[in-house]
């Protein structure tokens, strides 16, 4: 004999088995989180040192980064220093500017290399190489100058040290370059000496070269045996850097990420955020070796002496700035 109503109570049991069901479910959901958090451990805290310089005024960017999924041109201001020992972690110069400049529109990459002894006028500061932003600034100082000289927009930046240049080409298994004339530096500085200072000899047979990474950091820091000097190691970063692409054509980018920040952790400062790095990476990984222009403003600077007596090189801003047009057409600030 049934009860009225009795057949909309569930049952105890049936409760008892959904409550179950939800808590297994949440537990698996923090599993999975917590296994996903712990994957990325070494990823979140590489993004999470940034360039704050501590006691140097921010400069805010004057270019607001585009939004992920629109195909305005995105600039990337790479910068690499030597800081090893004998300097001052936060005032070390940037002995590297390159400005990567990427057209998702067109699946296009400009490389476009800043000579660092270049005399331009530093926000804030007196008229100066272009090395020395960064050191008085760190990256926003860099970037402000960079978009006051030349009207780039910098949407973001990457700062990496000589031993993260290392660990990452190592990780990469190294990489294959065409050296284009023999490399004989005798005073290339012995950056792994207990103090840091010091010199060692430095060849490089010209010819098609596969490097690890403490050669390819020799190949891209000496100027003493080169005789384009500065203007010639410009080529070869640009080189080295195109090289390091192709090397990834055939990664799994999303499986070696985290072993790339363990890697690079300490050695690397960017304002790069996950999702944008990673997006950034495919593209890249896709790119053939046509879709990438190399772009040097060399032509059009001179060797000249600053007011206080250094060995500079002036721009023929005119020429630049037509240059820049070319370039980035109606991307550059007004």
């Amino acid at each position: 004999m049934s009860h009225p109503g009795a057949a909309g109570v569930p049952r105890a049991g049936g409760l008892r088995r959904a409550h179950w069901i939800l808590l297994a479910a949440i537990v698996c959901g923090l599993a999975l989180l917590g296994g996903v958090l712990f994957y990325l451990s070494p990823v979140l805290a590489l993004l999470d040192n940034h360039d704050l310089s501590p006691g140097k005024p921010l400069v805010t960017p004057a270019a607001t980064p585009p939004p992920l999924d629109s195909k305005q041109r995105v600039n990337i201001l790479l910068l690499g220093s030597d800081n090893d020992q004998k300097f001052a972690q936060d005032a070390v110069l940037s002995q590297t500017m390159i400005v990567v400049s990427i057209d998702p529109a067109k699946r296009q990459v400009t490389l476009l290399s800043l000579p660092r002894d270049l005399w331009v006028a530093i926000p804030g500061h007196a008229n100066a190489k272009i090395d020395l932003a960064y050191k008085e600034g760190g990256a926003p100082l860099a970037r402000a100058t960079v978009e006051k000289a030349f009207r780039i927009p910098i949407h973001y930046y990457a700062w990496i040290g000589l031993n993260g240049l290392i660990k990452v080409v190592d990780r990469l298994g190294g990489v294959d370059v065409d050296v284009l004339h023999p490399v004989l530096d005798d005073n290339y500085p012995n950056d792994f000496s207990d103090s840091g200072y010091g010199t060692e000899r430095v060849y490089l047979a010209a010819g098609p070269q596969h490097l690890d990474g403490r050669h390819t950091l020799q190949y891209v820091r000496s100027r003493h045996g080169d005789l384009l000097s500065d203007f010639g190691r410009s080529v070869r970063q640009q080189q080295v850097l195109l090289a390091m692409q192709q090397r990834t054509a055939g990664m799994d980018l999303v499986t070696a990420l985290p072993a790339f920040a363990r890697d690079l952790n300490g050695h690397v400062k960017t304002d790069l955020d996950l999702v944008r790095l990673t997006q950034l990476m495919l593209f890249m990984r896709g790119l053939r070796p046509t879709d990438v222009h190399q772009a040097f403003i060399t032509p059009f600077v001179r060797d000249a002496v600053s007011p206080d007596g250094q060995q500079i090189l002036q721009a023929d801003w005119p020429a630049v700035n037509a240059y820049l047009r070319q370039l980035f057409g109606g991307d550059l600030l007004p």
